[in-house]
Parts: C-alpha cells; sequence; structure tokens
C-alpha cells in the first residue's frame, strides 16, 4: 500500500470521541503517539535478543501517528533509497526522540504560548523524522509499504472500519500477533 492509500485507511481508525475537535489537539495526538510508540520500540533494545515483529508492530504504529500529521498538513512520506544498512539503529531511535520532542515543543508553544507554528519548520522536522524511521526500518529489513499494510490489518481486526474506545482497551492480542506474523 502506498502513503496516499495508508493515510485514508489509517484515518478510519482514528479517535474522534475525546478532544480531537481542533488541528491542534489532532496533531498533539500524533506527537505524544509517536513518542510512546518509541518508548515500545525501545523494549526492542534491551536484552540480548530483539522481536523483530514487534518492531513492525511499533515502527507502524509510528507511521500511523506520522499519518496524522501528514493529513493535517499534507505531506508526503519521502521515498529514500538507502543503499547500506545503518550501522548504529539505536542513534536513528535518539534522532527520532529528539526530533520529535521539537515538535513537541512548537506544540507546547502553540497551545501555551500562542505562538504561531513555523509550519515550514514543522514539516522539514517531521520529514526527517520519517526518514530516520525508514532507515531504522531498514536496518531491521522492514519494508516500509509492507508495515502500512501489516498496520492497517492490525486495526481492522482490532476496529473493524471505525475506532471504539471500548475496543481500543480490550483487544485480542493473539489475533494481532498472528497479523504481525503474517499468520493471518
Amino acid at each position: 500500500m502506498n502513503w496516499k492509500e495508508y493515510l485514508e485507511l489509517s484515518e478510519k481508525t482514528l479517535s474522534t470521541q475525546f478532544n480531537c475537535e481542533e488541528k491542534e489537539q489532532r496533531v498533539l495526538h500524533a506527537i505524544i503517539g509517536i513518542l510512546t510508540e518509541v518508548e515500545e520500540l525501545l523494549d526492542n533494545h534491551i536484552g540480548d535478543s530483539q522481536d523483530i515483529t514487534n518492531m513492525l508492530e511499533e515502527a507502524g504504529d509510528i507511521t500511523w501517528y506520522l499519518a496524522i500529521l501528514g493529513r493535517e498538513y499534507q505531506l508526503d512520506y519521502p521515498q529514500i533509497i538507502v543503499k547500506e544498512k545503518n550501522g548504529d539503529p539505536m542513534k536513528l531511535v535518539l534522532k527520532i526522540i529528539k526530533n520529535t520532542c521539537k515538535l513537541l515543543d512548537m506544540m507546547k508553544k502553540k497551545i501555551y504560548y500562542n505562538k504561531p507554528v513555523d509550519e515550514y519548520t514543522f514539516k522539514t522536522i517531521t520529514n526527517l523524522v520519517m526518514l530516520d524511521l525508514s532507515d531504522y526500518m531498514n536496518t531491521y529489513d522492514i519494508d516500509i509499504q509492507k508495515s502500512f499494510d501489516v498496520n492497517i490489518a492490525k486495526l481492522k481486526a482490532r476496529y473493524g472500519e471505525k475506532f471504539s474506545s471500548e475496543k481500543a482497551i480490550n483487544r485480542d492480542l493473539e489475533t494481532e500477533r498472528n497479523i504481525l506474523e503474517g499468520n493471518n
């Protein structure tokens, strides 16, 4: 699936029930979501073994939050050709965290100080997050477009065609893991 298709399908599972009426609320949701998913991604780097399936899930979840930013700022997912794998994926994770924190700071200033968001800078930083995530995924042979497909399949199994708080809380983790592993 391409980015344009992903933007459309991922929006079906966006919560529209709570605190989502204004652009700033949706953007803040996306930024907080990226950071919480990165925290889950970091769990894979603790200890001796790495769960590639879980990395696919968390990277896919990060793209879901990036899709919110993509819709709000009309962003295309930057296409990169990576000739070799990054030698230090933790540096990429730190760059994702750092740049996402920059986005968070911009939103903090918008929401609490009424400082306008410099959209060019916001878009540029968001593109850097996307590029670093793509590079991270490449390090583990995770195809970005496949991650879109798998993420949508997981969310469709969870929600059907529309977000529900109840279904977000009461998930069928076994079914979701099977989808992530390609056993659907």
